[in-house]
């Protein structure tokens, strides 16, 4: 089950137990990766799939994606409804599942969430392994505010610590990112998606001391916001 309290990343599958190899089995797709909801638009959608040759079911929930203590949190939320929210889905056949916004229209800065699809365990599955084996796929879906400025990101370098901070409307992706100093050292952080800044929201990972212990002055992260190429001045702290 899934806390109050959980950490996730975008659109992410998770295979939450290992079973052997099944001569049949469902295998769970979601689609897209991303669900906007532009101003006066009420519902999207998402695309499940199955691209297996055994029936599979799926569960889809709604929260509230916020950030607390620099730590991503999902709360279950009414705001937006999904329907339906359980599905069997046939060897090579998709279901489109609504994603309706119930709440008020946001104002000033997006409302961010997230979906949760889960694969529930069929009656073949426990047949055949006696194992629950399920995926998950972690949707963003923001609703769009008309007045909502760009993300605006600050950055902070602690002992253990990389913070950003944005003060701007939008959320911010951060994807393939380094740390460069003014001499030219680099840290390299990740390739692939590296995390989000929710507006008006801080946001931190761990580093390791040492690894970044070697950069001196005019730190800057370098990074892919929201699919650009972007140098974000990043200051020392205590």
């Amino acid at each position: 089950m899934m806390g109050r309290t959980t950490q996730a990343s975008l659109c992410v599958a998770v295979a939450l137990a290992v079973s052997p190899p099944l001569s049949a089995r469902g295998q769970l797709q979601a689609g897209p990766t991303l669900v906007e909801l532009a101003p006066g638009i009420t519902a999207g959608r998402l695309i499940l799939g199955n691209t297996g040759d055994a029936p599979v079911a799926a569960q889809v929930r709604a929260f509230v994606w916020s950030q607390v203590d620099g730590e991503d949190r999902l709360t279950p939320t009414s705001d937006i409804a999904l329907s339906p929210a359980i599905v069997r889905i046939e060897p090579g056949v998709s279901q489109t599942v609504r994603v309706v916004r119930q709440a008020p229209a946001p104002t000033g800065n997006d409302k961010t969430y997230r979906v949760v699809v889960d694969e529930l365990p069929t009656k073949e599955d426990l047949e055949a392994t006696g194992l629950n084996m399920r995926m998950r796929y972690v949707v963003p879906v923001y609703l769009r505010s008309p007045d909502a400025s760009a993300p605006k990101l600050s950055c902070n370098l602690s002992p253990g610590f990389l913070v950003c901070t944005n003060t701007g409307g939008q959320a911010a992706q951060l994807g393939s990112s380094r740390l460069i100093d003014g001499k030219g050292n680099v840290a390299a952080l990740t390739r692939g998606l590296f995390g989000y800044v929710l507006p008006g929201s801080r946001r931190q990972w761990p580093l390791d001391a040492q690894y970044v212990s070697p950069l001196t002055a005019d730190l800057r992260l370098e990074t892919q916001l929201n699919g650009q190429a972007a140098a974000i001045p990043v200051t020392r702290g205590p």
